[in-house]
């Protein structure tokens, strides 16, 4: 039985309990002993059994009830606010004045920019004693924020952005036109040497206005659909090819625009209906007018020059391309639309399709005799205006043959690599007469590409083609690639077995082809399956690529990045990144999204490149800009430094490397000197003079 005492302690710890709640604001009824008993009806209520009932359980024995004390509790202690409150502010306040604390956390702060600094992927880039690289720098660093916060505008504030508005790094077919017509910056980027081209595709090199102009004078081009093109909708939704063909095989009188035309996406290859489904362009051209009047009748020339300038440039007056009807709806075609790029219910695969499409529409513009040799010249050219000295071209050559120019030859790939050499060869003499030899000093290589998607049998038979072309023109072939998209089969280790026997008998010749494999150009990565261990980051290293294509994948993958880096040790293996590319394609939505910054920051040494530049309406100078603008933290030695690693994994020689470098690094000090004498009169000292540089770029704008 509980005491006297118990019971006492007991009342006044609920009292003392009611009271602390009651302060809290918790009001607890205090119930008498038989109120708790609850009533009958309460069905919460205790119920005590008999001994001999069948719920009987065995009683838990707790302490005697004379042992037990009352729970300790603590009464909340109450301060007195105002005082403490008073204290605490005196406190803040002296410990603002105290300097210790600060200098302290400003000597870390500084540690560490200084070792961020001093691990720089771009340190060996810098020039300490350089004093006009460093104001050139300064320059581009300036100019790049005042354009950031003018022309594009769109500064962070809870204002609703005007129509006008643009987010500099952000979607760079919207971009463009802005890019193009008002960025001094971008002006600055078509000057900058950039070193070599180690990622572009053999068959988008120039711009579609200069291979339809080209082909308005072959009597024998043929076109063909997948559909009659009756209304809007065939002209959306068709596929169209061109073709050199041989007149007298060519059926007379076919016309796309027929209801009862033949042509769809297969029948075009079967013996039956091969020469069933073709067209002569020129009548195309002018059936089209009659078929769909006033369709496609912009006035307005097109930007892409006639001469070589960038096709993505602003052209000089009088040097543009203008086409008709039929040919202004044919590039539509052939070049990635902001709507294709970016609508909203574009998909991955979605993209991928239309970009295979106006592949295939290019390849039969390009793929004839003579248009194959006049091609390497005039590619060329455009290079040397985008301050590129050297090439590694990317050509597809599972096809084994392109037409001669009436159709009747056939040019077998050895002969293509011919036309190759004797192109290079008239472009070398031209310079040599123009006093400009160090422009293009190394000519081209070609690196040989085969589809992903081709079953093993002609796998091997492409291997050994490559080695066989390598053997006749050893300093031309200078790598082997598996292209085609990530997210379809087949991955790079399907080929295990033959890629291997490749390098052994490589090796066994005294050869040299390195692997220069498309890799990381997915966000799936998983190798065309649904098995992440097929992603083709991993046969890549294990097979020892020298370079991959894209890479966008890879922070993915923590251990190999460590295969990638760049040490004593080590070369590492070289990313050629294509941000606009990878843009296009679904694999980020702006250059500011893309991982190049952490790549980069990683100790990977990356190049740029332009992959696909007349399908993205790019240009090397669109890439080197948008790797400016897409990260705060790149600069003019950023720049220098991915021109100098385009030589460094160049499939170049050790002694040409030696003279790349020597050339590069000389025009270099003339680019910036030129910077600072085009627009050294914006600066005042190191920050940009907001009234001079508000009135430079009113001027420009005005001009176009």
């Amino acid at each position: 039985m509980p005491t006297e005492s118990d019971s006492k302690q007991s009342s006044e710890f609920q009292r003392s309990r009611q009271g602390w709640l009651a302060k809290c604001g918790i009001a607890i009824p205090i119930l008498s002993v038989r109120d708790r008993h609850g009533s009958p009806e309460d069905p919460n209520r205790p119920v005590m059994t008999v001994a001999d009932s069948p719920k009987k359980r065995k009683r838990v024995f707790s302490p005697s009830p004379s042992r037990r004390g009352p729970v300790p509790t603590t009464e909340p202690k109450v301060t007195d606010m105002a005082t403490d409150s008073v204290t605490m502010r005196a406190f803040f306040d002296k410990a603002l004045e105290d300097i210790k604390e600060i200098n302290k956390y400003n000597e870390n702060y500084a540690k560490l920019l200084r070792s961020e600094r001093d691990s720089a992927w771009d340190r060996a880039a810098r020039s300490p004693n350089d004093h006009e690289e460093q104001h050139a720098a300064n320059i581009i660093r300036e100019m790049r924020e005042y354009e950031r916060r003018v022309v594009f505008g769109n500064l962070a504030s809870e204002a609703i952005p005007g129509k006008e508005t643009r987010d500099m790094g952000g979607q760079f077919l919207t971009n463009k036109e802005r890019i193009n017509h008002e960025s001094l910056l971008f002006q600055i980027a078509r000057k900058v040497p950039k070193g070599g081209l180690l990622h572009v595709h053999f068959n988008s090199e120039l711009h579609p206005e200069r291979l339809l102009e080209r082909a308005r004078y072959i009597d024998n081009i043929y076109i063909r659909s997948i559909r009659p093109l009756r209304s809007q909708e065939d002209l959306d939704e068709t596929e169209m090819v061109f073709n050199v063909l041989d007149s007298d095989q060519v059926e007379k009188g076919v016309s796309v625009f027929s209801p009862t035309y033949p042509g769809n996406a297969t029948n075009w290859k079967t013996p039956e209906w091969m020469w069933k489904v073709w067209m002569p362009w020129k009548d195309f051209q002018e059936e089209f007018k009659n078929k769909f009047p006033g369709k496609y009748l912009d006035q307005r020339k097109e930007i892409s020059p006639s001469g070589s300038t960038c096709c993505s440039e602003p052209a000089e007056p009088g040097s543009e391309v203008e086409l008709n009807p039929a040919e202004k709806w044919l590039k539509s075609k052939m070049v990635l639309s902001e709507e294709e790029a970016y609508g909203f219910t574009q998909t991955v695969n979605g993209v991928w399709a239309r970009f295979n499409q106006a592949t295939r529409c290019f390849k039969g513009l390009l793929n004839y005799e003579s248009v194959y040799k006049w091609y390497i010249g005039e590619a060329i050219e455009r290079m040397i205006e985008e301050h590129v000295m050297y090439a590694e071209l990317r050509p597809m050559l599972l096809d084994k043959f392109i037409p001669t120019n009436d159709g009747k030859g056939k040019i077998n790939n050895a002969a293509q690599m011919k036309l190759i050499i004797d192109g290079v060869q008239q472009k070398k003499i031209e310079l040599e007469k123009r006093g400009e030899p160090d422009k293009f000093p190394f000519g081209l290589k070609i690196i040989y590409c085969t589809p992903r998607s081709i079953p093993k049998p002609l796998m091997r038979e492409e291997m050994k083609q490559c080695i066989e072309l390598k053997m006749q023109f050893p300093d031309l072939i200078c790598g082997f690639d598996l292209v085609g998209a990530e997210d379809r089969p087949n991955h790079i280790g399907f080929y295990r077995h033959e890629l291997v026997a490749f390098q052994r008998t490589c090796k066994e010749r005294g050869l040299e082809i390195p692997f220069l494999f498309h890799a990381g150009e997915t966000l799936l990565d998983t190798g065309g399956s649904s098995d992440p261990n097929n992603s083709n980051l991993y046969d890549a290293v294990i097979l020892g690529s020298k370079r991959i294509g894209h890479g966008f994948s890879l922070m993915k993958h923590p251990r190999l990045v460590e295969k990638f880096k760049k040490t004593a040790a080590s070369d590492g293996i070289c990313i050629e990144l294509c941000p606009i590319s990878n843009e296009l394609l679904h694999l980020c939505r702006n250059i500011k999204e893309h991982p190049y910054p952490e790549l980069l920051a990683a100790g990977i040494p990356c190049t740029v490149n332009s992959d696909n530049p007349s399908l993205f309406s790019n240009s090397m100078s669109h890439e080197f800009y948008q790797i400016m603008v897409g990260a705060p933290s790149m600069s003019l030695y950023s720049w220098k430094q991915l021109a100098r690693w385009s030589i460094d994994y160049s499939c170049l020689s050790k002694q040409e490397k030696n003279r790349g470098h020597e050339i590069l690094d000389s025009e270099w000090k003339a680019f910036c000197r030129n910077i600072i004498k085009d627009y050294g009169h914006l600066m005042d000292g190191d920050t940009i003079d907001e009234a001079k540089a508000k009135e430079e770029y009113e001027n420009r704008k005005h001009d176009h």
